[in-house]
Parts: C-alpha cells; structure tokens; sequence
C-alpha cells in the first residue's frame, strides 16, 4: 500500500459513518467516470482505425514501408554526409 492509500485509510478512520458513505459514493462516482473515459478512448482508437480500413488501400505486395519513409525523408530533406 502507498503512503497516500494509507493517509486516506487513516483519515476515513475519523470520519463518521455518514460522512464515510458520501466518501464512498464520490470515490464510486470517480471510479465509474475513469472507466467511461477509458472505454470512451478505446471507442475513439477503433472508431480511427475502422476509418482506416475503410480506406481499402491496395498497395503492392512488395510494398516496403520503411523504404518509402527512407526516400521522401530523403528528397525532403537531403542526405547528412
């Protein structure tokens, strides 16, 4: 357990019971909102990479990624020599 988890176990100890449920209501609240958050994240990821395969690029089979990035690097930039 953390220092901080262990801060709160002892303050929680003080509190009275009524003041401990509206505790576990605002923690319950805060941990159902991260979790929406989340999952609101991974929609957006899939959301993005449907668009993607939407796209139906038909490259080549021989097709070299890192060939390409090498090249328009190259003609953007030039060569360090």
């Amino acid at each position: 357990m953390t220092y901080i988890q262990e801060q709160a176990i002892e303050l929680i100890q003080q509190l009275p019971d009524e003041k401990i449920q509206a505790f576990i209501t605002l923690a319950s609240d805060e941990i159902k909102l991260m979790e929406f958050k989340r999952q609101e994240q991974i929609s957006k990821k899939k959301q993005a990479f449907e668009k993607l395969e939407a796209l139906h690029l038909d490259l080549p089979d021989d097709f070299d990624a890192d060939a390409e990035l090498s090249a328009a690097m190259e003609a953007k930039y030039g060569t360090i020599a």
